[in-house]
């Protein structure tokens, strides 16, 4: 399919542009998808502004969550409590502790990695060859932008 720009400044009569069927369906089913693409984009952006003041609101109940965690933690590590029962919900609080790994960063991946091959300029080609060798991802999109009026 060959492309075409359409410009303000530049105007082609349709009967000058030798279309296929294909092309002449395409092109004229385009503005339909246009306005429906733009509608779904502004709907969508409503609903992102509605997630946005949920997440707010979420983020203040997990902090305040948060600061009652640590009095109730604090109480049952001190009096080494490792349940309650809850009669009014029929459930129960466990106090429970785990240890995970934290992530390594590139800087302290290298030291790492220089420690164990007892070489800086090894670990540092080691680390370039792994980053040299990660799979890449390639993402297309189109992008809705509203010109907002000048205020």
């Amino acid at each position: 399919m060959s492309h075409r720009s359409t410009n303000s400044t530049e105007s082609t009569p349709m009967s000058d542009i030798q279309m296929t069927p294909e092309e002449q369906q395409e092109f004229q089913n385009l503005p339909g998808l246009l306005t429906q693409w733009k509608r779904i984009q502004e709907e969508k952006y409503k609903l992102l502004e509605q997630k946005r003041v949920l997440l707010e609101q979420i983020s203040e109940q997990n902090k305040r969550c948060t600061v009652m965690e640590g009095l109730i933690m604090g109480t049952m590590k001190k009096h080494s409590i490792g349940a309650l029962d809850l009669k009014s919900s029929n459930a129960r609080v466990l106090y429970k502790k785990s240890i995970r790994k934290a992530p390594i960063a590139k800087k302290e991946l290298v030291s790492l990695m220089a420690e164990h091959l007892k070489s800086e300029k090894a670990a540092k080609e080691l680390q370039d060859f792994l980053e040299a060798k990660r799979v890449t991802k390639t993402k297309e999109a189109l992008v809705y932008e509203k010109n907002e009026p000048p205020e």
